[in-house]
């Protein structure tokens, strides 16, 4: 038996609600504007699983600037993983600025909100605690 075959018939305990996911949890056909609201199964809905929950990604002034630094530097500036080979300028002047927004010393930039969970949790507390997040 190969692995696909297996797969299909030891679907597991989720196994069963297969056809019902497949395009609602699972792989939802989302329509209109990518955004904070669109248009799943003829309803608008709140989108959480992009992100873009500010809606600030369509907004005409962001994607104005988008454009011009796409100009500039290119789609792939900087390339590579920001710790290995993509750290620039621009990442510290961000920084920089942010922490001087909310009076702080120093600040620190995160590629997505999860990295900034993790790295909260990481730095905040001890193997003693517990934390339960989603």
């Amino acid at each position: 038996m190969d692995l696909f075959d297996r797969i299909l018939k030891q679907a597991g305990p989720l196994g069963k609600y297969a056809e019902v996911a497949e395009g609602y949890y699972m792989f939802p056909q989302l329509e209109g504007e990518l955004g904070n609201r669109m248009t799943f199964k003829g309803k608008e809905v709140v989108c959480w699983s992009i992100n873009n929950y500010l809606g600030l990604a369509n907004h005409p002034e962001v994607r104005k600037i988008d454009a011009e630094a796409a100009a500039r530097w290119g789609l792939a500036y900087p390339m590579g993983a920001r710790m290995m080979s993509g750290e620039t300028k621009l990442h510290q002047q961000l920084e920089t600025a942010l922490a001087n927004y909310v009076g702080k010393e120093a600040g620190y930039l995160v590629n997505y909100g999860y990295q900034g969970v993790l790295s909260a949790i990481d730095t905040l507390l001890t193997r003693h605690d517990v934390v339960v997040y989603d």
